[in-house]
């Protein structure tokens, strides 16, 4: 019984029992572990490390504000030239190309910070045990992290092979590797973030498999 009160997960409606969090669903605040970035620093390194992370949080941000914004300017400009005054400049499209692939590889990365990419909520519908869902998430992020890593390799190998050669645009005559440098820093948030949630979900997976060997002795006491 002291067994499964200590692990009850939250309740939200009735007595139904939600061992995952949507954002879309659950009125809940989201757990610490669910979350790549930790509340509270565990230590002093932590400290430091999330005062860093708030840093590149708030530039990657900007920029995908930034350029959010300027896409938004740029399609609004090539609608004038191109219906009002009749002279469209190709050029826009690649500008707008390269602002669109920078948001999205940005917002790749922001995702995962905020664990809003895709994921299902199946296990938490077949397996009652909190500690033991906590063991499959752990493990699909590290999965996950895996994953970001091949393809990121693969992104960056394509993205250096541009650089290298030196391409141009067609029409700006910019290089190339501005749009594949967007693969670079999208996949490198990724598989931080990924190893930031990873190491939490450990540590959370430490401190209640501690908890419970600590309950599983006082029980053999009494």
């Amino acid at each position: 019984m002291q067994q499964d009160k200590l692990f009850t997960p939250v309740k939200s409606v009735g007595d139904t029992k939600i061992y995952d969090y949507d954002p879309d669903l659950s009125k809940h605040p989201i757990p610490p572990h669910l979350h790549a970035i930790p509340e509270q620093p565990n230590n002093k390194v932590d400290g430091y490390l999330i005062r860093f992370e708030r840093i590149l949080n708030w530039m990657f941000r900007s920029m995908m504000m930034l350029a959010g914004l300027g896409l938004a300017f740029l399609m609004f400009s090539q609608v004038i030239m191109r219906y009002v005054l009749e002279s469209p400049f190709t050029g826009i499209e690649e500008a707008s190309i390269l602002l669109a692939v920078w948001i999205y590889f940005l917002g790749m990365g922001y995702a995962t910070r905020e664990r809003e990419h895709i994921h299902g909520g199946i296990v938490s519908l077949i397996v009652k045990d909190p500690y033991k869902v906590n063991i499959i998430r752990f493990i699909g992020s590290i999965t996950c992290m895996i994953a970001a890593c091949i393809f990121g390799y693969f992104a960056c190998k394509y993205a250096i092979k541009e650089l290298d050669r030196g391409r141009l645009s067609i029409n700006l005559r910019w290089p190339r590797g501005l749009w594949s440098t967007s693969m670079i820093v999208g996949f490198a948030m990724m598989v931080g973030y990924f190893l930031l949630e990873t190491i939490n979900e450990f540590r959370d997976l430490r401190r209640k498999h501690r908890a419970r060997k600590s309950l599983n002795t006082k029980e053999a006491v009494q």
